[in-house]
């Protein structure tokens, strides 16, 4: 019986895929070595279509969502089976296998390794309480290679709305049209679901799903906590600080003053959760010294900028918006599940900069982000800027705006001003 509805699965799921799915980024590396391309990110970030496109250019792709109802009854020891029955179905030379949510099923990694013992090539990805995506990665022991899905990138967003970009777009008609897009991707953020609601009901009604089922699924259920409240304050702690410095000391005085019940084995564990299910992210004071850095106060950014619309209860800071949005820009081009390159600088007279970005080690980028660059903020942002241009002996320095344009030298050094729309589009990798 489980035969049969495992080839009635396969062959239904092969017809599933649909005609027209939209074509992200994200570039898979091709590889003369027997690993699974694991695709990790936040829930509703697109990674179950990426699968499907990708399995949409292969002959016969072996395509299985292991939540089907028709594989409920299927254990550890008939996956075997799954390889039996493709090699039935279709051709062994072309099988190619793609498994969602394959997590449900314990011994999973076992026969993962098995089909890439056997040489086939093998793509996975799935998230739920019982395995997060960035888990089945390394559940695989060194055989895997971990792919970032994140929401829609700018670039993305357009290519999403049907917009083609003209050459020379900046300097005609469709610069405004760009400009009135990134209006909507600031505010609304970039999940594919919510940017193709057309209601303010509708985003908001998503948005809050996706924060229930982080909540609930993947923070309560997951580390079996039991004080509940204390979950549901501490993300919204960190939705009202985003792009501000957290401190736990800090916010066990709030947690004090607010009568709310904690262990610090419950923080810890919550924090280390939302940055493992990817809604927020912690940058780090850049230092020579790793242990220096290591027990820096960081810095909290979010995953998506339409929590801060939606769930924030704190006034919208467009500042700090934009700043987030640079964050997650950067953290897409950073090719890697972890953040490991960037950082904020301050020098001794605390002077800061937004973001320094590394490459072996060595900052090769100073970046600076305000969402208006005028004479009230002029001198404050160059000199945070040039503080880390001259301590990492750069030529040069970005600064970053909601709209603006410019570029000038300070000090001997040459600093470009840019819109951040302009700048997603044209250095995304």
């Amino acid at each position: 019986m489980i035969e049969k509805n495992i080839k009635k699965t396969i062959l239904k799921y092969k017809e599933l895929i649909p005609e027209n799915i939209f074509q992200r980024d994200l570039k898979l590396h091709e590889v003369k070595f027997d690993k699974a391309n694991v695709i990790v990110g936040p829930r509703r970030s697109g990674k179950t279509f990426f699968l499907y496109n990708l399995a949409k250019k292969q002959k016969n792709p072996v395509l299985i969502n292991f939540e089907d109802n028709l594989l409920g009854e299927l254990k550890s020891s008939d996956l075997n089976k799954i390889l039996d029955c493709s090699k039935e179905l279709f051709e062994k030379e072309s099988l190619c296998f793609f498994l969602d949510e394959i997590q449900n099923v314990n011994g999973w990694e076992k026969f993962v390794v098995s089909l890439l013992n056997e040489h086939y090539p093998v793509y996975i990805t799935g998230s739920n309480s019982k395995l997060l995506s960035r888990e089945i990665a390394t559940s695989l022991r060194g055989k895997a290679l971990p792919y970032l899905m994140l929401p829609l990138s700018f670039k993305e967003h357009l290519r999403f709305k049907g917009i083609v970009l003209q050459k020379n777009y900046e300097y005609t008609d469709q610069a405004f049209v760009l400009k009135q897009q990134f209006k909507d991707y600031f505010k609304y953020g970039s999940f594919p679901e919510v940017l193709l609601s057309d209601s303010l009901y509708l985003k908001n009604k998503l948005l809050n799903t996706y924060f229930d089922s982080i909540v609930y699924k993947d923070l309560v259920d997951r580390l079996n906590l039991k004080n509940i409240r204390l979950v549901e304050i501490t993300i919204k702690y960190l939705l009202n600080i985003y792009g501000n410095m957290f401190s736990i000391s800090v916010f066990e005085k709030y947690l004090k003053s607010n009568k709310i019940p904690y262990s610090l084995e419950d923080i810890y564990n919550i924090l280390k959760a939302l940055q493992d299910v990817f809604m927020v992210n912690y940058v780090k004071e850049y230092s020579k010294s790793f242990k220096k850095s290591e027990i820096s106060r960081s810095k909290v950014y979010l995953f998506d900028t339409g929590y801060i619309h939606f769930l924030s209860g704190e006034h919208e800071d467009y500042g700090r918006i934009l700043e987030n949005i640079v964050f997650i820009e950067l953290f897409r081009r950073q090719d890697n599940i972890e953040n490991k390159n960037i950082f904020y600088y301050k020098s001794k007279n605390n002077k800061e900069c937004d973001f320094v970005i590394t490459n072996r080690d060595k900052v090769y980028e100073a970046i600076q982000v305000t969402y208006d660059f005028n004479e009230l903020n002029r001198e404050r942002e160059i000199n945070g800027l040039l503080s880390a241009v001259r301590f990492f002996n750069l030529k040069k320095g970005l600064i970053l705006t909601y709209d603006q344009d410019d570029e000038f030298q300070a000090n001997g050094v040459a600093i470009k001003v840019m819109p951040v729309w302009k700048w997603s589009i044209k250095y995304t990798c």
